[in-house]
Parts: structure tokens; C-alpha cells; sequence
């Protein structure tokens, strides 16, 4: 059964569905919707948006149907003006009490047959449940606002422009919460949408004014994700100790630093001109021609993705996605660990997860770690930091 959600507030029950609106919880026959709400925590949902491949639901709304969602979102917009103009506080009410029931029929009618649209015209992804879970978590994260020092970023503002930017964007985004777009990147790789806090770009120097909620962050990454996932998809077995040392040792067999190897090794991955590795271990070509199909050129990945690119880009593509994927697939099953306890996984960063902690949840550290490093590509070895900020994260390890 198609339904919408009436508001997305914890206290606001109820939702629309049959063609009339329900102040009750939802029954056990309603399945299909267009987004998340925080109501359907637990429950098995197919979400349109997904189907839809992250398009707006006017994008994807067809043409027989968008005169009726245009008019009636106009109207909804409108009463919307009206309350903020007369300063009511939408915190303290219910969206379904301020509009009259007709107009919100109407609305809440169009959702529904433009969901069942999308469900019967538009595909089912082949990757739906990775995306289901990755959607899910991030939506998860988006109900947690970030905690900021904002001491600390009036001192960095004197200072430093981005600091006096980020609190400038604060002062009118009195909401602050990160807001990931699992389709904005064509690799599947995370970003934020507008209006989200800037954890992805957030400048090092200031990072120290965002402070958990609890008592400390935890933070887990993959040591060279992106090589380690080039490894697991050549079938070669993953050395458990720092990719740079062992290449230096195995590889270079050259009298090279750490910095110097991981130089070295990149310039010859994403170069297709340099030919400094010759090994049977590492094969660009042969990973390449694995996963991409030349005649339909796409490229086919282990978490289900299928990318339209030309044979340049395969190689990149390939092991970014992959990794991202790898990273976030560990995000989410650590995300429905933390259910019900106080912990929580605040944001996650490229290729890393970062954990709200709890002092009461501090003996689980490391079986979070295990779950971190235990990926569908094999045993990834990672590092731990804790700190009580963003910038001050200190390496952490224990027998």
C-alpha cells in the first residue's frame, strides 16, 4: 500500500494512504512511500526516491500528472509564507493541523499516484539494498545536530575567512545537521546538499570547533583504502600491515620512505603514461578489463553499480566507487549495531566513520573496530583516533 507520512515530527502521528488521512500509526499493509521519515525507523519500506535515482519527485513527477503537483504544492508553499510570516514556531505544532484537511487530500493524494507511477515505469536499482541501508544511515546522521564550540569559532573568525564564512552560514542555519546526498556524486562517493553543515570540507585548522555530543569522538579509517581495494578485486590476498611499508619492501624493493612510496605508487596508478610499477601483483589492465565492458561501455562494480564511462576513467571509477561503497557497507552495519544505545555514528568522512561515544559504550570500541575492518572485499587494516574534537584526535590503541 502506497502511503505519505503527515509530518515528520516525533509527536505528529499520522499518514495518508486510500485516499484519506489517518491519525493513527501505520498499518502493517503499508509498504511503499516516496522518503524516510523518521516514523518508519524498523520498518521494511520501498522508498520511490530511491527508484528514482535521487531525483526530486517534481523531476521525476510524469507530464499527466505535474499541473495537479505544481498547483498544489503552490498552496501548500503558501499557507507555509503565511506561518512564517506570522512567526509561528513549527517545532511546537503539527504540519496537519495548520492546513485545511481539503487542501492537504489534494497534496498528499498527488505523492501517492506519482509513487505508484515511479514504482510501475521506473526500475528497481540492481544495488537497492546497499542504497536502501546507505540512505537509511544517512538519514540516521541527519537527526543529530552537529555540536560547535562557537567560542572557538569567534576566535578563528577573527582571523580566518572561512571561519567568519562558516559563522556567518550559521547564524541563518540555526539548524545544524549534515545532510548527505547518496547520488551526488556519479561513483556513489558521499556529498552534502545545500544547506548542509560542511563536514566534507570543513578546513583542518577548525576543525577543532566541532565537539561531540557525549564524551569523545572515535574515529576508524581504512590504512590506503583505495590500494587495498585494488588488491581484493585483483583476487590478491591483503597484507595486514601498512600498504606503503609493504610495497616498499615487496614491490619498490628501493631505499624509499613512507611519503616517497605513497608518492611514487599513486603517480603510477592514475597516470596511464607511467610505467614505474611492473608487477604481476598490481595490473591496471587486467583489473580494468575484469569489470568494464568495452562494447557497452560500462562499468560493472562488486556492489552492483553499472557506470556509463569511456575506458579512461574505468580504472579511477572502479576503485573509487568500490572503496567508497566497501567503506559505507561497514557505516551501516555499525550504524544498526549502535541501535538503541546512546552512541551514535555522528558523520563519516571519505574513508572513515566517525562515532559519537558514550563512556557506557566504550568497552564495544573494539567490536566496532572488528566490524570496520571485517569488509565484503576482505580484512581491511585500520587505524583508531579519539579526541574531544574534530582536530585534536590522538592515535588510540590497546593489547
Amino acid at each position: 500500500m502506497v502511503f505519505q507520512i503527515l509530518d515528520n515530527k516525533k509527536d505528529c502521528v499520522g499518514y495518508y494512504a486510500n485516499e484519506k488521512i489517518c491519525y493513527d500509526n501505520l498499518p502493517l499493509t503499508a509498504d511503499k512511500t516516496w522518503s524516510y521519515s523518521e516514523h518508519l525507523n524498523g520498518k521494511l519500506i520501498d522508498y520511490a526516491f530511491l527508484w528514482a535515482q535521487g531525483k526530486s519527485i517534481t523531476d521525476i513527477c510524469p507530464d499527466h500528472l505535474k499541473t495537479r503537483l505544481l498547483a498544489y504544492e503552490k498552496k501548500i508553499k503558501a499557507h507555509f509564507k503565511s506561518f512564517r510570516l506570522s512567526k509561528i514556531n513549527f517545532d511546537d505544532i503539527c504540519f496537519y493541523d495548520l492546513i485545511p484537511q481539503k487542501q492537504l487530500t489534494h497534496y498528499f493524494q498527488i505523492r501517492n499516484e506519482i509513487c505508484d507511477w515511479v514504482f510501475d515505469n521506473c526500475e528497481k536499482p540492481k544495488n537497492y539494498s546497499f542504497l536502501l541501508d546507505t540512505y537509511i544511515t544517512c538519514q540516521r546522521m541527519r537527526e543529530n545536530n552537529v555540536n560547535v564550540n562557537l567560542h572557538k569559532l569567534y576566535n578563528h573568525a577573527k582571523a580566518d575567512t572561512k571561519a567568519r564564512n562558516l559563522l556567518k552560514w550559521i547564524q541563518t542555519n540555526p539548524e545544524l545537521t549534515v545532510n548527505y546526498d547518496i547520488f551526488g556524486s556519479v561513483t556513489g562517493r558521499l556529498t552534502t546538499k545545500n544547506g548542509s553543515f560542511p563536514i566534507m570540507n570543513l578546513k583542518n585548522e577548525i576543525k577543532d570547533v566541532v565537539e561531540p555530543k557525549w564524551d569523545c569522538f572515535v574515529e576508524f579509517d581504512f590504512n590506503a583504502a583505495e590500494i587495498r581495494t585494488m588488491i581484493s578485486l585483483m583476487g590478491q590476498e591483503q597484507p595486514q600491515e601498512d600498504i606503503h611499508e609493504w610495497n616498499i619492501k615487496n614491490i619498490f624493493k628501493e631505499d624509499l620512505n613512507r611519503a616517497e612510496a605513497k608518492q611514487k605508487f599513486f603517480a603510477w596508478l592514475y597516470n596511464s603514461e607511467n610505467k614505474t610499477i611492473d608487477s604481476e601483483f598490481y595490473s591496471k589492465d587486467a583489473l580494468v578489463e575484469k569489470f568494464y565492458d568495452e562494447q557497452e561501455k560500462i562499468l560493472r562494480t562488486p556492489f552492483g553499480r553499472r557506470t556509463s564511462c569511456d575506458r579512461f576513467h574505468a580504472l579511477n571509477y572502479l576503485l573509487q566507487s568500490s572503496s567508497s561503497d566497501n567503506c559505507m557497507d561497514r557505516v551501516n552495519k555499525i550504524e544498526r549495531f549502535l541501535t538503541d544505545r546512546r552512541s551514535y555514528v555522528a558523520f563519516t568522512i571519505h574513508d572513515c566513520v566517525i562515532i559519537d561515544l558514550h563512556r557506557d559504550d566504550r568497552h564495544l570500541i573494539p567490536q566496532i573496530k572488528q566490524i570496520f575492518e571485517d569488509t565484503k572485499l576482505g580484512r581491511f587494516m585500520s587505524n583508531c583516533h579519539l579526541g574531544h574534537n574534530l582536530k585534536d584526535m590522538r592515535k588510540f590503541t590497546w593489547n
